[in-house]
């Protein structure tokens, strides 16, 4: 059975054999809330892919200390997962970036598209972020993950393609297209030999879906528009759907 995960920079610092002593940001619910004591053991993670495990020496609600017994990194896979996500309304685009942290994706990007109903004003925008982040770190560590997804910053309309590079393998799900992502995996597999993608980027559009303009400018940077299946999908769920195939065609799942 996976043991607990938590979160603090504090693992960055860790030892195997040191007593390491984590604060109420550990405690509070290591103690509080999963009642772990003298005896247990539990993983703490930094967000940048430092693992740490060991059995809890003392214990209180405002402090916790942790007889470390391995310290572990995880590396970066190559390619890395990227979503863009289009602002949407009802929390959607919260349930998107949460759901594919929990398959693997590895940067998001949030999208003020044309289209989109929801935006992030001005005088709001921080308090926005700082809720994407919330999502994206709970979402990491439900699912016990070492490494967090990191968000970019907002970017809006055909603005989008400044957050894409050359050496990104772009795909737009969008319902008019012919090719399907499997298809086009399966050929970028192919392709691999030549060079493979540092990331593979899946774009999803918001309800009203990614204008033309929008579209024209992503092919026109090398973007394959492409479909997932014989349904529409929300926004909520079409960037998972997705993930989990790349995830598959990369031979990780």
């Amino acid at each position: 059975m996976s043991l607990p995960v938590f979160f603090s920079t504090t693992a960055a610092e860790a030892v195997v054999g040191q007593v390491l002593t984590f604060g109420e940001d550990v405690a509070g619910h290591a103690v509080r809330v999963r009642r772990l004591g003298p005896g247990d053991e539990f993983d703490v993670v930094d967000g940048a892919g430092v693992r740490v495990r060991g059995t809890v020496t003392t214990a209180s609600a405002n402090e916790v200390a942790l007889d470390v017994s391995a310290v572990t990194r995880a590396e970066s896979e190559v390619p890395s997962l990227v979503l863009v996500q289009a602002l949407a309304k009802g929390d959607r685009d919260l349930q998107a970036i949460e759901a594919t942290t929990e398959i693997g994706v590895d940067e998001v990007i949030p999208w003020a598209a044309e289209r989109s109903i929801a935006d992030w004003p001005a005088k709001k925008k921080d308090k926005l972020a700082a809720k994407w982040d919330n999502v994206l770190r709970a979402a990491a560590l439900q699912s016990r993950r070492s490494l967090f997804p990191s968000r970019h910053e907002l970017v809006r309309g055909t603005g989008l393609v400044s957050a894409l590079g050359e050496s990104d393998s772009v795909f737009v799900l969008h319902e008019t297209a012919e090719l399907r992502l499997s298809q086009a995996l399966s050929e970028l597999s192919t392709a691999q030999e030549a060079g493979a993608p540092k990331r593979i980027v899946l774009v999803v559009g918001p309800e009203g879906g990614i204008s033309d303009a929008e579209l024209d400018a992503l092919v026109g940077i090398g973007a394959t528009p492409v479909l997932l299946g014989p349904t529409i999908l929300r926004s909520s769920s079409a960037g998972a759907a997705g993930l989990v195939m790349t995830q598959n065609s990369l031979g990780r799942w």
